[in-house]
């Protein structure tokens, strides 16, 4: 069993930055993840918010961020965890590729998609329903979609549909959560119609789409569209972690201002935390916060031995 300074689980830009810092020290670290580097990155279209770059495609700034580690000799493994043990002092990591032992664990796993559970939603997984319009846009040019969703997410996607569909609904269950630019260009869209205070209660059809059953304001109608971006939330990838007994909220992992969770040794960074604010930039320096922290354990543990 391969055994390590810093195992990181995670490689979006949370999970590369603790990288590259762990790199930086001279320390022995492997990152994990089950897809490609970057995260959700690979699904973003556009970035226009992030310091010292106006405007990237998000595959793009994944791209710069792997070239960068992998520069730097950062050792990346595909694969999927299943399980974190804490044997002593150490953390017994179990995925499908293999078993590893590491004196600290930097989780960056950032968050998935909650489904709604209406009817309809898992037979059409795939069928019409998708969860990531730069992934399946491309499926619906010239097409009548649904996109369900307040966040800012929800309405970057919007967006980025109204350049493919021929009409993109978009069904706002609670107040917009977004920035007053995106809203403005959303409302900007010619072929962006708007359903504030409106609830999926069902996705319709056999074989695919073909329209979802929703409720306005008390009443009951059928709106047809051969596509459903359901984008309403999200929750926490921490679920391999149970058998610690980490303190979380609502699956969300607590953490202090080093980025220590409640089991020493435990670092974590990103959308997987418990924070107000998901973006990009404070997922970035909270993997610096969180590296250094490991560092600065594992050096003690070191020092102690």
């Amino acid at each position: 069993m391969e055994k390590m300074d810093c195992f990181i689980i995670g490689a979006g830009i949370a999970g590369i930055t603790a990288a590259i810092y762990l790199k930086r020290s001279n320390l022995s670290s492997i990152l994990m993840d089950k897809d490609a580097p970057g995260g959700k990155l690979n699904n973003i279209h556009r970035i226009d918010n992030y310091p010292g770059v106006p405007e990237i495609a998000g595959p793009d700034l994944a791209m710069r961020l792997y070239e960068q580690a992998n520069s730097l000799g950062v050792e990346f493994t595909y694969g999927s965890v299943s399980e974190v043990k804490k044997e002593g002092d150490m953390f017994h990591i179990i995925a499908d590729v293999g078993e590893y032992l590491a004196t600290t664990l930097i989780v960056a796993t950032g968050i998935e998609n909650k489904k709604l559970g209406v009817p309809g939603e898992a037979a059409l997984n795939g069928k019409g329903v998708s969860y990531c319009a730069t992934c399946d846009g491309n499926f619906f040019k010239g097409k009548d979609v649904v996109v369900y969703g307040f966040k800012d997410h929800a309405v970057e996607d919007a967006i980025y549909l109204s350049s493919l569909a021929s009409t993109v609904h978009m069904l706002i269950p609670e107040p917009l959560e977004t920035t007053e630019a995106h809203e403005n260009e959303l409302k900007g869209k010619k072929n962006v119609v708007l359903h504030e205070n409106t609830k999926i209660l069902s996705v319709l059809g056999e074989d695919h789409v073909r329209g979802v059953l929703l409720e306005k304001e008390g009443k009951q109608e059928e709106l047809a569209c051969e596509g459903l971006f359901q984008l309403y939330g999200e929750k926490s990838s921490s679920q391999f972690l149970a058998s610690l007994g980490l303190d979380t909220n609502k699956g969300f992992i607590r953490v202090d201002a080093s980025m220590a969770t409640s089991v020493p040794g435990l670092f974590a960074a990103g959308d997987v935390i418990d924070k107000r604010l998901r973006q990009l930039v404070n997922a970035a320096g909270e993997a610096s916060v969180a590296a250094t922290s490991a560092i600065a354990y594992i050096h003690s543990k070191k020092k102690a031995a």
